[in-house]
């Protein structure tokens, strides 16, 4: 009965370990139910296997110090003279238990531990998943090159073995850190790889999820409209298969490929669905990334009150995740403290007080992030003040900024009598043929670049302006007009001549400018006047030209 019993609850506890993570609650009743099942026809370790399992699903459920204390019992049950593959399974278990608590080198030593495990038993089968093992430990604790050397090694030993499921895992593993190592072509290779290998095995629960993966990395090798339909496609298919983990993943990839396109509505509908899953997913890092998309989306379209909102929101979220993973840290650090007292006497009075100073220390550093937090978003305010007084398209002043300047210079005018200034009003001539002629999106781009000539034509002291559509305005300060009208001619040249054929082969552009002193006027309103009516000048002289007389 014995050996007949054995392959079942083999099958059943390799089951309850691969569920544990996703599903604790449903995991631990299990347990009990096989447990109960077991009578007095218990496998060799069972006991150990258990406690194995339950320590994991306690750990993934919230209960660090039970969990990790069935996890030790179940390694010091564990004598030299037991199995390796059992040995192997307890030292991975405690890998993954101390990276579910945020203790990355434990989880990295104990991976290490089954690596060697492995190695010394000569098992491939064990071998494959010590070195996966160890892979992922690194790539969490930031060492993703050392994470691919094992992931590399690993994959031939599954591949051999016909185990297609985690060959998959590796590939898609591999295809995140070369991505994250900016390293896309590869990384999309991996990516193909591991789908053309869902498909000749027939696993395509595990395709769904590897094409969330896809976006990024085409967005980041510049092919966006392949990486659009992609994403498009991961979400359909994570929506349909109400798989909500996955299709977050996606929309969010999808949101980031139509910012790269230039398409933030469109990203702020995927954002704005992305939030609602990870609020009923309870994924707090990932509604602070998207909170902070979206405040970077409101903020390029102008809404600055909605982007301070969004921005708020963000760092309200960041700082309840710092207080969460500190909490979840401190209960670890808490778990192994109440683990090694009941395992050793004299010394572990002075391991728990260098426990309680790192804690202490790790506290200091999460008050040292806050603060820093808090001085980031008075600068973001700053910012998005100052940009409330830019132009959005080219980042030159606005009409409101341009406003408040000029009148500041004609209040010093009329107080010191030897000031002077001028203004000039640049019009782009034939302009909305540019746009009839070659779109709307082109006419962005020769605006940008007509600010940018400006920008570096012009003195560092003189405000260049646009005031809307193809209507810009220049400042100079302390300067007379034939100065002014000097520079203006000058820069009006660099205009005509310039490399606009860059932009489009059948491309030219010129400008019509009209200049007036301070001095020629007694008033602001006159002297806007008397400006657009030599810009008027000039254009009815058959533009390209500077008119200031």
């Amino acid at each position: 009965m014995q050996e007949s019993a054995a392959p079942d609850f083999d099958t059943a506890i390799a089951r309850l370990a691969q569920q544990a993570m996703a599903r604790p609650a449903d995991t631990l009743a299990e347990l009990d139910a096989l447990a109960r099942s077991l009578g007095a026809t218990k496998p060799a370790h069972a006991a150990v296997h258990l406690a194995r399992v339950r320590g994991l699903a306690l750990v993934y459920g919230g209960d660090a110090t039970e969990g990790l204390a069935l996890l030790h019992q179940a390694q010091d049950g564990l004598g030299e003279q037991a199995p390796v593959a059992a040995r192997f399974a307890v030292a991975r278990a405690l890998s993954m238990a101390y990276a579910q608590l945020g203790l990355p080198d434990a989880a990295l030593d104990w991976a290490n531990r089954g690596l060697d495990l492995a190695r010394e038993a000569a098992d491939e089968g064990l071998l494959a998943e010590g070195l996966l093992s160890c892979g992922v430990a690194l790539s969490r604790a930031g060492q993703a090159e050392r994470g691919l050397q094992l992931y590399e090694q690993a994959l031939p030993l599954f591949l051999a073995q016909g185990n297609a499921r985690s060959a998959v895992s590796v590939l898609n593993n591999l295809g995140v850190n070369l991505k994250n190592l900016g390293r896309a072509e590869e990384s999309l290779q991996r990516y193909e790889q591991a789908l053309t290998l869902c498909e000749q095995q027939s696993l395509e629960d595990l395709a769904g999820v590897l094409r969330t993966n896809l976006p990024d990395v085409l967005a980041q090798l510049g092919r966006l409209s392949e990486a659009r339909v992609a994403g498009q496609r991961a979400a359909a298919e994570m929506q349909q298969r109400g798989h909500r983990p996955g299709e977050l993943s996606a929309r969010v990839g999808l949101a980031g490929v139509l910012l790269e396109a230039g398409e933030p509505e469109l990203a702020r509908s995927e954002l704005d669905c992305a939030l609602v899953l990870a609020l009923q997913l309870g994924d707090r890092i990932e509604q602070a990334r998207i909170t902070h998309q979206l405040a970077q989306v409101h903020k390029s379209a102008g809404r600055f009150e909605q982007a301070l909102y969004m921005l708020e929101q963000a760092q309200d979220l960041e700082r309840r995740q710092y207080s969460a993973d500190f909490e979840r840290r401190m209960r670890a650090q808490q778990a192994q403290t109440e683990l090694a007292s009941a395992r050793h006497d004299a010394t572990q009075e002075r391991s728990r007080r260098t426990e309680l100073e790192q804690v202490q220390l790790e506290l200091m550093r999460l008050n040292e992030r806050l603060q820093a937090a808090d001085r980031e978003k008075s600068r973001l305010l700053a910012r998005l003040a100052e940009e409330s007084r830019t132009d959005a398209l080219t980042g030159l002043a606005n009409r409101r900024r341009f406003d408040e300047r000029l009148a500041d210079e004609w209040r010093r005018l009329r107080r010191h009598h030897e000031s002077r200034f001028s203004l000039a009003v640049v019009d782009i001539d034939h302009f909305k043929q540019v746009n009839d002629s070659f779109g709307h999106q082109l006419g962005d781009a020769v605006l940008r670049r007509l600010a940018l000539l400006m920008q570096q034509g012009f003195r560092a002291s003189d405000l260049p302006a646009r005031l809307g559509g193809e209507e810009f305005c220049l400042l100079f300060p302390d300067t007379e007009l034939a100065s002014a009208a000097s520079a203006c001619e000058h820069w009006r040249q660099q205009i005509q001549t310039h490399a606009w054929g860059a932009l489009h082969p059948r491309l030219t552009l010129t400008v019509s400018i009209g200049v007036a002193e301070a001095r020629e006027a007694d008033s602001l309103e006159a002297l806007l006047a008397l400006a657009d009516q030599r810009l008027y000048t000039a254009k009815q002289g058959g533009r390209n030209q500077v008119q200031a007389g």
